[in-house]
């Protein structure tokens, strides 16, 4: 069977109808271009085992009948991450939508990988005719703006941020009009209850006033995640910049947009963006404390990175980590220089058959990060004068170990690692087993 439809070329040439309309595990609906055709379609990552899934789906399910029975286009599919067919086909039969059928495990697998679920209860709206992605992570949207907010389009960042930004004495001023200053922004996510923001906010401020005065325009727009306004303006009279204003109908929805525009996990969260809004570095609060100066603004991400300043790619992107804790200081530059070689080499990144480039990274700091991914890669303990290189892919969960050398030594060792993530023929050894 040759599947010539996007869609079906996504969750497979079948669906399976809700069991309570038809009986146990429901019955096989086809085409899925046919079902799915013009409408905006919820691909829904849930299971039965999963307490926050059960206590979303009932919603879900009555926002979804809420919205057929008036005629809106909308659908759901339901993707299941059951332990047995039988826990499957248990609640299935509490839900009025399509699902892929549980054999299908690789559609399953093929589905979280594309949109990067790495929990559950996750929503991603896509087109039903083109599977475009409509919104990534529609389930807090959902669930804030009910049946009302369909199609749950997610806003854009102009739309989130502005039109108007507020300042601590309560003056307004129009996100356009900083923009036409044509510096840099940094959206600034935190909260006055957060120990860690309230720790990095004074450093902010400076770094933020030196650059002004400076003539190096850098505004910054608090995204506040305080819980009543009183506490938002007493923490936002501790700064010199704007903020999403609180009081503003839609605070919830552009902060929520933001949280989810930018993969906010946790405050505090520094994003830097050009003029024109687009992500210059996602989390620039390492580069900021480590920069008083403020010589590397505006903190574009190194070729080559610490993982102990930013170690959140290592569980979303593959990545070639270089472990350099036993060498001394000048060596460590011969082995960074080497990798960032290999980053700005007239190829490029290297790329994987799927499209994935590897990113670069060094661990020197003895006990951090790198002795975690020593563990896990179980590559042992550091050696005096001997850098070790480890390939992560965790989005697969596995590890490849690449040799281990002198300083001078590890540049060819890791364009060997590259070149072999790159052509397939990298040997890695699954965490699962």
């Amino acid at each position: 069977l040759i599947l010539n439809n996007k869609m079906e070329s996504l969750l497979g040439a079948s669906l399976r109808s809700c069991s309570s309309s038809v009986g146990v595990g429901g019955s096989l609906l086809s085409p899925t271009s046919a079902l799915l055709a013009g409408k905006v379609v919820g691909l829904y990552f849930s299971a039965h085992w999963c307490p926050p899934c059960r206590q979303f789906t009932p919603m879900l399910s009555s926002i979804y009948s809420q919205l057929v029975e008036i005629g809106k286009p909308f659908e759901i599919v339901f993707i299941s991450s059951d332990k047995s067919e039988e826990q499957y086909n248990e609640y299935l039969a509490e839900m009025p939508w399509l699902a892929v059928p549980y054999a299908a495990r690789d559609i399953k697998d093929a589905l979280s990988k594309k949109y990067k679920v790495s929990g559950i209860p996750s929503l991603v709206l896509v087109d039903g005719d083109t599977g475009n992605t409509i919104n990534p992570q529609a389930r807090g949207a959902v669930a804030s703006e009910g049946a009302e907010g369909f199609p749950w389009k997610p806003l854009e960042v102009a739309e989130a941020l502005g039109p108007n930004l507020v300042k601590a004495d309560g003056t307004t001023t129009a996100l356009a009009d900083l923009q036409a200053r044509k510096g840099h922004f940094g959206v600034y996510f935190s909260a006055s209850w957060c120990g860690p923001c309230r720790s990095f906010t004074p450093k902010l401020v400076e770094a933020y006033n030196k650059l002004n005065k400076n003539n190096q325009p850098f505004d910054i727009v608090l995204v506040s995640s305080d819980r009543d306004k009183k506490s938002f303006d007493e923490y936002l009279g501790h700064m010199p910049w704007h903020a999403v204003p609180f009081d503003d109908a839609n605070f919830g929805k552009r902060t929520g947009a933001l949280s989810e525009k930018f993969e906010v996990q946790g405050i505090p969260r520094l994003v830097i963006l050009d003029s024109d809004l687009n992500v210059v570095r996602s989390d620039a609060r390492g580069a900021v404390m480590k920069d008083e100066d403020c010589s590397n603004f505006p903190w574009h991400p190194p070729a080559v990175a610490d993982v102990d300043e930013n170690p959140e790619p290592l569980n979303e992107v593959p990545c070639l980590v270089a472990l350099v804790e036993e060498v001394d200081e000048a060596e460590q530059k011969a082995v960074q220089d080497a990798l960032t070689a290999i980053v700005t080499s007239s190829s490029g990144k290297p790329k994987d058959a799927d499209g994935r480039e590897l990113h670069f990274f060094f661990a020197a700091e003895d006990g951090g990060i790198g002795s975690q991914i020593r563990r896990l890669a179980k590559v042992g303990k550091p050696k005096q004068g001997k850098v070790d290189l480890v390939l992560l892919d965790l989005e697969n969960a596995q590890t490849c170990t690449g040799g281990s050398g002198t300083a001078e030594e590890v540049g060819k060792l890791a364009e060997t690692l590259a070149a072999s993530f790159a052509d397939g023929s990298a040997t890695f050894t699954s965490l699962r087993s």
